[in-house]
C-alpha cells in the first residue's frame, strides 16, 4: 500500500512524524491532535502571559496618569488652604515627590508653601528649597537683552551678526537676515530638533555656551527667517551669547549682577555644584508610574535656555517685578515700557490661540488672560504664571518630570498650575487627567512585543519541520527569499521607526528618549535589538537547515 506525506496541515505535523500510514489512521491522528493541543496551549499561554504583563503595566501607568484628584469647587481668591489641599491631592494622584508653591500680588507675597520631600532622606520641601527652573529661564535671558537694549547696547531689530560677527547657520544668506527679535520670538527658522541636540550633554567647560552656539554653523533652517514660530533652545542660547559678548561678562555673572542681586534672589544660582551645597532637591523620573531618583547631566552650554536653579521664595521676587512694570521694592530692573514689550504677544504659535512673547506664552487659562511658561527637564518641572489684569503671579516647582505625559498626554504637571490659577481667580479647578494616547502608546509597544514572541514561536516550529520534512522546504531562490526575508525586512523597518523616524518626529535625539522616558524607551530599544538579532539569526538558521540533509524521522 502506498504511503502519503501529510501536507494539508504542515504547521501541525509532529516533529519526526514524516509519514502516516493509511492503515493506522486512528492512532496517528490522535497523536497529532494531542501534539497540536500541546503546541496551541503553549502558544496561547505565552500570549496570555504577555497580555497579563501588558495589562499590569498599563494598570500601573493608569494609576499614575489616569487617576485624578477630586474636583475642587470655586473658592475665594485668597482661600490658600483650599489651594493647598488641591495641590496635595494632585501630588498624590501624580506621585510627585516634592513641590514648592509661591503666589504674589503686586509687591506682596501672598503665599509660600512647600510640600513633600526634597530627596531620598525625606528632607521636607520649604519655600527656600532649590529647584531646577528649566525653560522658565528664557524670560530671564529676554530680560537681560531688554536691559542691554535700554542701555543702548543692543538693538532688537539689528542682525545677530552685528553682535556676533562669527555667527552662522548652514545658509549664509539666511544667517545674515536673522535679527535679535527673531531669536526672542522664536522665528529664526532654527528647529526644535536643533535646539535639543545637546539635551543630554553634561558639558561644564567655561566655553560650553560659545562652543554650542558656534556649532550652529552647520544647522539647516527648517522655515524661512521671520515666518514661522518654532520653539528652539538654540534661539535663546544665541541670545545668551549676545549678552555675554556685549556685556563683557559671562552669562551667569551678568544675570547675577543685573537681575538676581537687585531682586534679592540670594539663593538662586546657575551651577549644580553651588546649588548642592545649598540644599538642591534630588530630581526624579518615572519608571512605569513610580518616581525614582535620577542624578542627570547638567549642561552649562544650555544656561540661557534653561539653566537657572532657584527657590519659590526667590521666584516670588521675580514675579513681583514682572507684574509691577519692572520694579521690586525701590529698585527697577527695566522700564515699564520695556517690561510691557517683553510681555507683548509677538507671533502666533499655532497652538490653542496662544502667541509667543519674549520668553512667555500669551493666552488664556480657563478664560483668564495669562502669560505662562513651563520648564521641563528630565527629572524636574516648573511653571510660571502671570495674571496681568490682577497683578498676580504664581510659581510651582516640582522635583520630578512625567515625560511620557509630556510627550503623549495632557501635561498633567502643568495642569496643577492651571488649577491654582483658576482657584486664585475664584474659578473651579478642573482635575487633571491623562489622554488615551498614552495608554495607546504603551498598548502598542506591548502588543508589538507579544507579536514578536509569537513570531519566534512560529518560526521555530517551521524550522523544525524543515529539518524533518523535505517537501515542506521552500524550493528555488524566490520562494526561499520570501520565506526567510520578510521577518528581517520588518525588523529593519521597525528599527528605522524607533531609531530614526520617531526622534525626528518629536525633535529630540534617541539619547533624550532614553534619559527622559526610560521605561518606554528601553522597551522600544530592547524590542529593536531583539528584532534585529532574531531577524539575522533566523536567516542564518533557516539557510543552514535548507542546505542540510533531512533529519531521520523519530
Amino acid at each position: 500500500m502506498k504511503t502519503r506525506v501529510m501536507q494539508n496541515e504542515p504547521e501541525d505535523l509532529p516533529i519526526g512524524a514524516t509519514e502516516l500510514s493509511d492503515a493506522r489512521p486512528s492512532k496517528a491522528r490522535a497523536s497529532r491532535r494531542r501534539w497540536v493541543a500541546r503546541r496551541k496551549r503553549a502558544i496561547f499561554g505565552a500570549l496570555a502571559l504577555t497580555a497579563a504583563l501588558s495589562a499590569t503595566a498599563l494598570a500601573v501607568v493608569a494609576t499614575k496618569t489616569g487617576s485624578a484628584a477630586p474636583t475642587v469647587g470655586a473658592v475665594g481668591s485668597n482661600d490658600f488652604a483650599a489651594i493647598d489641599r488641591y495641590v496635595r491631592n494632585e501630588m498624590d494622584a501624580q506621585r510627585i515627590p516634592g513641590l514648592a508653591l509661591g503666589i504674589v500680588e503686586g509687591n506682596r507675597i501672598l503665599h509660600l508653601r512647600g510640600f513633600g520631600k526634597a530627596d531620598e532622606s525625606g528632607r521636607k520641601v520649604t519655600p527656600q528649597t532649590l529647584f531646577f527652573n528649566g525653560s522658565t529661564t528664557k524670560s530671564f535671558t529676554a530680560l537681560a537683552i531688554m536691559q542691554l537694549h535700554e542701555a543702548g547696547k543692543v538693538q532688537l531689530d539689528a542682525p545677530v551678526q552685528r553682535y556676533l560677527p562669527w555667527w552662522r547657520v548652514a545658509d549664509a544668506d539666511a544667517a545674515a537676515r536673522v535679527t535679535v527679535r527673531h531669536l526672542l520670538y522664536q522665528v529664526s527658522g532654527l528647529s526644535k530638533a536643533t535646539g535639543n541636540e545637546h539635551a543630554t550633554s553634561g558639558d561644564s567647560r567655561d566655553s560650553a555656551l560659545e562652543d554650542q552656539v558656534r556649532e550652529l554653523r552647520s544647522a539647516k533652517l527648517t522655515e524661512p527667517v521671520g515666518k514661522t514660530w518654532q520653539y528652539s533652545n538654540a534661539n535663546y542660547n544665541t541670545l545668551g551669547m549676545i549678552v555675554q559678548t556685549v556685556s563683557g561678562q559671562s552669562y551667569e555673572t551678568y544675570v547675577r549682577d543685573h537681575i538676581l542681586v537687585p531682586l534679592e534672589m540670594r539663593n538662586s544660582v546657575m551651577s549644580v555644584t553651588a546649588a548642592k551645597s545649598h540644599g538642591l532637591v534630588t530630581g526624579y523620573r518615572y519608571w512605569f508610574g513610580f518616581p525614582f531618583a535620577a542624578d542627570l547631566p547638567f549642561n552649562r552650554g544650555n544656561l540661557p535656555a534653561g539653566g537657572l536653579i532657584s527657590s519659590a521664595e526667590d521666584m516670588a521676587h521675580y514675579l513681583s517685578a514682572q507684574v509691577n512694570g519692572g520694579r521690586y521694592g525701590t529698585k527697577s530692573i527695566v522700564s515699564p515700557s520695556g517690561m510691557a514689550e517683553l510681555q507683548r504677544a509677538g507671533v502666533p504659535t499655532g497652538h490653542e490661540e496662544t502667541s509667543y512673547a519674549m520668553g512667555w506664552d500669551v493666552g488664556e487659562t480657563n478664560g483668564i488672560p495669562t502669560l505662562t511658561h513651563d520648564g521641563s527637564q528630565f527629572n524636574a518641572h516648573a511653571n510660571l504664571v502671570l495674571i496681568p489684569g490682577a497683578k498676580r503671579g504664581i510659581v510651582l516647582m516640582e522635583n520630578a518630570e512625567n515625560s511620557p505625559d509630556e510627550f503623549f498626554g495632557n501635561r498633567r504637571m502643568s495642569g496643577i498650575a492651571d488649577g491654582v490659577t483658576s482657584m486664585l481667580m475664584g474659578k473651579q479647578a478642573e482635575p487633571t487627567s491623562t489622554s488615551a494616547t498614552l495608554w495607546i502608546v504603551f498598548g502598542v509597544v506591548f502588543g508589538i512585543i507579544a507579536l514578536q514572541i509569537a513570531g519566534i514561536a512560529r518560526s521555530v516550529r517551521k524550522f523544525r519541520r524543515w529539518r524533518t520534512v523535505a517537501t515542506s522546504r521552500p524550493q528555488g531562490f524566490v520562494r526561499t527569499g520570501l520565506s526567510l526575508g520578510p521577518s528581517l525586512v520588518l525588523s529593519l523597518i521597525w528599527a528605522f521607526v524607533v531609531l530614526i523616524a520617531m526622534p525626528q518626529k518629536v525633535g529630540a535625539p534617541l539619547s533624550a528618549f532614553l534619559m527622559g522616558l526610560p521605561d518606554l524607551a528601553y522597551l522600544l530599544l530592547g524590542s529593536v535589538v531583539f528584532a534585529l538579532g532574531w531577524g539575522m539569526a533566523r536567516v542564518i538558521w533557516g539557510s543552514l537547515i535548507l542546505h542540510s540533509r533531512v533529519a531521520d524521522a523519530a
